[in-house]
């Protein structure tokens, strides 16, 4: 059996607290169903292993916490913080000229360890900043294959920020700097659709051998669906964070422009807003209409998609394949989503999702569909049957399974699916 170490740099994936942390979490899970995995993790182990009644897979996998590991002593332990990280992580680099990553320097101790003990097949690193590990992998073992699996095209998103003023120009090119340069750094890369390799290979030129791993959804044995069967609908939902600006935007444009037709057709709609973000600006926003109900985190959405007749996705801006939307039509609740809010999903618009992108066909089609129950249970069933057949994390596991085991044997020679 193959042996893959996997780095992932997120305090909580267990329970996953967003997308991005859903999908390392399940890559792990699938990781584990396949090969012999080691996972290092900045979450504590004892609170990761809660999930083991539910995935019992990953009682297999060698879990190392950046949380559990003794704090390095060494020569600059007694200097102040700032100057002690900034000095550690230029030897640990051996460079001069670096800025610090802290995240580096909470897995270097653990990754030095598991590079000096065992060797791997494949090393996936999840998140932008893993890849300063690249050039500490390579030193100790040249022939294991490194992958970095990425939820959206750095540069794309940063583009769109430069644009609302939220970030230097600079900046930007600094992360299309490091992206470019992907394929003289990595073996290959996971996305989450085909756009996001496609651009990666057109700014790699070519080169850069990549797979197409979907988000994905866990289905369940029976639907979470009474507000998508209800005669007279109470609720709508949107889901996600609002510290990603994307979503904020997208549900201000929502709440400012649409809301007030679909009020006005059903004044006694409540919009349920599940997920993190700016308590202040939630207070606000709930003395505007008291028909706006902020959950904040949940430690689970089920519940809340269950009362929902309709799930909305009003993004205008971001990247990568949203996985509120595949949650939603995984628990059996229609959605109606922006093109930009849907892109990457393989969706049929009109059957299994409605797109509408201008602010008077939002709200129509809202207004509609809460209207007709029929038509909910339509798209529902079409939803459920997409998800099944593409994006069930099963299905999604076996050809991430299939790459990983082609690009070791054949040492990336021959296509590979995605391509």
């Amino acid at each position: 059996m193959k042996s893959v170490l996997i780095i992932i740099p997120y305090d909580r994936i267990y329970p996953p607290m967003n997308g991005g942390m859903q999908r390392c979490f399940h890559i792990l899970h699938q990781l584990a169903l396949h090969f012999k995995v080691t996972a290092i993790i900045n979450q504590d182990k004892l609170l990761f292993q809660k999930a083991l009644p539910f995935y019992p897979a990953l009682a297999a996998v060698n879990i190392y916490s950046t949380r559990n590991q003794k704090q390095t002593l060494d020569m600059v332990s007694i200097l102040p913080p700032r100057i002690k990280n900034a000095l550690r992580y230029r030897w640990y680099k051996r460079t001069l000229k670096a800025t610090t990553d802290g995240n580096f320097l909470l897995y270097y101790p653990l990754l030095k360890r598991m590079l000096k003990k065992n060797s791997y097949d494949a090393v996936i690193l999840e998140n932008l900043d893993t890849l300063n590990a690249v050039d500490i992998i390579r030193r100790f073992d040249k022939k294991t294959k490194i992958i970095y699996d990425t939820l959206n095209v750095g540069y794309r998103l940063a583009e769109q920020e430069v644009k609302k003023g939220m970030m230097k120009t600079g900046q930007m090119q600094g992360i299309l700097e490091t992206e470019k340069n992907f394929y003289k750094n990595l073996d290959a890369i996971f996305t989450c659709s085909n756009i996001e390799l496609a651009d990666f290979k057109t700014i790699n030129k070519g080169y850069l051998l990549g797979a197409v791993i979907p988000n994905g959804v866990e289905l369940f044995p029976h639907l979470f669906d009474a507000g998508v069967s209800s005669d007279y609908p109470e609720y709508i939902i949107f889901c996600g964070s609002l510290f990603y600006e994307p979503n904020a935007e997208g549900l201000a444009w929502f709440c400012n422009k649409i809301w007030p037709a679909v009020k006005q057709s059903f004044p006694s709609l409540k919009l349920l807003v599940v997920g993190s973000g700016n308590l202040a600006a939630q207070s606000a926003a709930k003395e505007q209409d008291n028909n706006w109900i902020f959950t904040g985190t949940v430690a689970d959405v089920k519940p809340f998609y269950n009362q929902a007749a309709v799930a909305i996705v009003p993004l205008k801006s971001g990247s990568g394949t949203r996985l509120k939307i595949l949650e939603a039509m995984g628990l059996g609740v229609p959605v109606i989503s922006t093109a930009k809010g849907a892109e990457g999903i393989d969706y049929t618009d009109g059957r299994d999702i409605i797109i509408a992108d201008e602010e008077k066909q939002f709200a129509a089609e809202v207004i509609k569909l809460l209207h007709n129950k029929e038509r909910r249970l339509e798209i529902q069933a079409a939803a459920i049957k997409l998800v099944k057949s593409k994006y069930d994390w099963h299905i999604i596991g076996n050809q991430m399974s299939t790459f990983l085991n082609s690009l070791v044997d054949k040492n990336g020679s021959e296509k590979y699916p995605g391509e």
